[in-house]
């Protein structure tokens, strides 16, 4: 199982890996690695250490638990996007709370399909806050959510050639071109940087239209999924499975 977390790991994150699962059994007094160790050695170069230090209000553990089991019921239900691995409301490297997908196996390509289901389950944590407080109680934990799906939704239409009505072209800037004409000369005209920036705001929504009526069709499932985290704090893909068996897919969340 460890192995094919670890695939497309680099040389020197295997090799931190193992230092840190080292330094674990060295703590619990062990001469030997177990896998345990390992597993969480992984976790935390992955996606970095716990900070059970940082203490959350009630209020803010509701909040983090239904926007990380927006994520994860998102994930869950569509079919082109990666297994729900792990989902927890413990704070860890720079984050309030993680759901973390792996794929079940190490890709070297991606279609259009998984990729806007990346997308909706990026926005699915900010979708849950709105399903549940209101459009505009929704709050700045979703961030860097918004800041990855755009950075994403750019990347196929301006590198991929996915855009709708750009489908098949490409607008790299040259590599080695000095800043300056970067900044003052782009690569294409004025009306195709307007195509662009319509082709990732239609990405973008259609993701949020889709993250939206999975939330809906399953929002008993979301309060389950978040009693679950408030209780337990971290929930591990067995568990994550029971709770989501028998979710729904809504047909207006389908692509095909």
């Amino acid at each position: 199982a460890l192995a094919a977390k670890t695939a497309g790991s680099s040389g020197a994150d295997l090799a931190n890996i193992a230092n840190e699962a080292a330094i674990r059994a060295a703590r619990h007094n062990r001469k030997e690695i177990s896998q345990s160790d390992l597993t969480a050695a992984f976790e935390k170069v992955a996606i970095g250490p716990e900070r059970k230090s940082k203490v959350m209000s009630d209020k803010e553990k509701e909040l983090t638990a239904y926007h990380e089991a927006g994520h994860a019921i998102v994930g869950h239900v569509l079919p082109d996007s990666d297994m729900v691995h792990k989902v927890t409301i413990i704070p860890r490297g720079g984050t309030g709370g993680v759901t973390w997908f792996i794929p079940p196996e190490d890709k070297s390509y991606h279609s259009i399909v998984e990729y806007k289901d990346v997308l909706a389950r990026m926005l699915g944590g900010r979708i849950a806050e709105e399903v549940i407080y209101g459009r505009d109680r929704v709050t700045t934990g979703a961030g860097n959510d918004l800041q990855k799906a755009a950075e994403l939704a750019r990347d196929m239409v301006v590198n991929q050639g996915m855009g709708k009505k750009l489908r098949d072209q490409v607008f790299h800037v040259e590599e080695g071109i000095m800043l300056e004409r970067v900044m003052h000369e782009r690569q294409y005209s004025d009306e195709t940087a307007k195509i662009i920036d319509d082709e990732v705001e239609n990405l973008i929504t259609e993701a949020a239209n889709r993250a939206r009526q999975v939330i809906k069709a399953n929002k008993a499932k979301l309060e389950e999924l978040k009693d679950a985290l408030i209780k337990n704090e971290t929930v591990e893909a067995d568990e994550v499975l029971e709770i989501l068996k028998g979710s729904k897919m809504p047909a207006e969340a389908q692509l095909y």
